[in-house]
């Protein structure tokens, strides 16, 4: 019996996978599972398949996972080699944070299900966590930085309960009122967001002057450097800086230079829903799948058959038809020809369609 694997999973769910034997009489396999290592509290017969998902595991719990394989007169193998996983998931809010040259503190909101232990940790000497280096269920963590000497902006980036939290601290050459001595015309600097599909997010200069949506605009002098951070909100995208001439590239930081009135935008885009439909033609069923974890489709469109996606994530769906049934393939067609794996970008609201026939007897 091959080593058995953990491919995907999520809260309270587990997707496993293993190679398939190489004996020819080999007529199905049993998933072996429970909370004590070598200990099975449960299991469950997939029959003919390499891949299985196992709902309904508890919150916060670690499980034990072995597989068998039996041939066509029942004869079981002994257990394969055993794996683990456990069913915690971690979120942090925010994910990143703005402080000016002369330092501050913050915190950050964990979360996660009861009982569920997780640890934070700085690597960078100028920040220093205060309160809640480690923890178990929901809790948050402080954090200090000093002065920032230098004249340059500086990140720091930590982990706190398995994600990553960005500390962006601005220099000296990041305040605005660095204008030439020499001049003292000033011009208005106005931020405008632009929003899709409801996207939403903050936008703030790193010497507060700016903070949309409350204040977006603000006169600065000649010669200043003003340097912007946008921030998405939850269920939210920041794509990027416009227009071009700025300069700024990418998602960071943008600095502009002060010679003119100018205009900058942040485009920020919502989450899209992609929706599976599970179509069953003469009494065709399946089961379709997503990575990452989210979908779980089945015979008559029951499970869970829809979910959001960040914009531009790639969503890969995978079909796997019922005893009986044979996948015929994904609609539209274009998007996903043949009956392979189907990736989807998630550019847009999408819809895709599996499609499931009856087998006919031979």
């Amino acid at each position: 019996m091959s080593i058995l694997l953990a491919t995907e999973g999520r809260c309270a769910q587990v997707t496993l996978s293993w190679d398939k034997n190489s004996e020819s009489n080999i007529a199905g396999y049993r998933i072996y599972y429970g909370t004590g290592s070598r200990s099975y509290n449960w299991f469950v017969d997939v029959g003919n398949a390499t891949t299985y998902t196992i709902i309904g595991l508890a919150d916060g719990s670690t499980y034990y996972f072995a597989a068998t394989a039996y041939d066509k007169s029942r004869n079981e193998s002994k257990h394969s080699s055993e794996i683990s996983y456990n069913s915690c998931t971690y979120t942090i809010s925010p994910t990143t944070a703005q402080l000016a040259q002369q330092g501050g503190t913050g915190t950050v909101q964990v979360s996660t299900q009861k009982g569920c232990a997780w640890t934070a940790s700085s690597s960078a000497s100028w920040v220093t966590i205060i309160e809640g280096s480690k923890g178990s269920g929901i809790g948050k963590v402080s954090y200090s930085a000093t002065n920032n000497s230098g004249n340059k902006l500086r990140t720091a980036a930590f982990t706190i309960a398995r994600s990553v939290f960005t500390v962006n601290q601005a220099g000296s050459s990041d305040i605005s009122d660095n204008s030439s001595t020499s001049s003292t015309k000033a011009y208005m600097v106005k931020v405008i967001k632009k929003q899709a599909n409801k996207g939403a997010g903050a936008v703030k200069s790193y010497d507060r002057k700016i903070d949309c949506g409350e204040v977006c605009s603000s006169s600065y002098k000649q010669g200043s450097i003003v340097t912007f951070l946008a921030t998405p909100d939850q269920g939210s995208t920041f794509t990027g800086w416009a227009p071009a001439s700025l300069g700024c590239e990418g998602t960071g930081p943008c600095k502009v230079s002060i010679d003119k009135a100018k205009s900058v935008q942040a485009r920020f885009v919502g989450d899209y829903e992609l929706n599976l439909v599970n179509v069953s033609k003469d009494g065709g069923k399946g089961r379709v799948t997503s990575s990452p974890w989210s979908l779980d489709c089945r015979a008559d469109n029951a499970g869970t058959c829809e979910a959001t996606y960040r914009y531009n994530r790639d969503v890969s769906l995978s079909a796997y038809p019922s005893s009986g049934s044979t996948f015929l393939g994904w609609s539209p067609a274009r998007l996903c020809p043949g009956t392979d794996t189907c990736v989807v970008t998630m550019d847009r609201k999408r819809i895709v369609k599996a499609l499931f026939r009856k087998r006919l007897e031979d």
